[in-house]
């Protein structure tokens, strides 16, 4: 397994700053959601996810499974909130469906995520409207 840094990943992450958001896509540049720009920005250092990106843009609404959680449990560990530190993944979540969105926490209390309303990849203050809807996070195997 290899080893990275919490600022290469960080880094790297930057790079898709600005990426439209397009649903189901992880092409840095080109388009990407959260899940894509997630899966893009750690590829580099964990490998190629196989996993299909097949899942409605919908489906939160009407699925209450936890598919989001339980895909990020597959290649991470999932840790306390509390304990997150920059370069690992939140999970989002509204109302009481399944978490639904993610981003990497950054340095600074910050959010790197790409989502609908914002259009493409962005960083910002993890804000209160943030918080209260952060549902697990996740910590990358060979982070340190």
């Amino acid at each position: 397994m290899m080893t990275f840094t919490r600022a290469e990943l960080l880094a790297e992450a930057r790079t898709w700053i600005g990426t439209p958001w397009h649903h189901q896509a992880a092409v840095k540049g080109a388009g990407c959601d959260c899940i894509g720009f997630v899966r893009g920005a750690a590829e580099p250092f964990i490998g190629a996810i196989t996993q299909p990106m097949n899942y409605a843009a919908t489906w939160p609404l009407y699925r209450a499974e936890e598919r989001l959680r339980d895909e990020m449990a597959a290649h991470s560990a999932e840790i306390d909130i509390a304990d997150a530190l920059p370069g690992d993944i939140l999970l989002f979540g509204a109302g009481r469906g399944p978490a639904h969105h993610c981003g990497f926490l950054s340095d600074g209390n910050r959010l790197l995520h790409c989502y609908r309303e914002a259009g493409a990849v962005v960083e910002h203050d993890l804000t209160g409207f943030w918080i209260e809807k952060t549902r697990a996070a996740f910590r990358m195997p060979g982070i340190a």
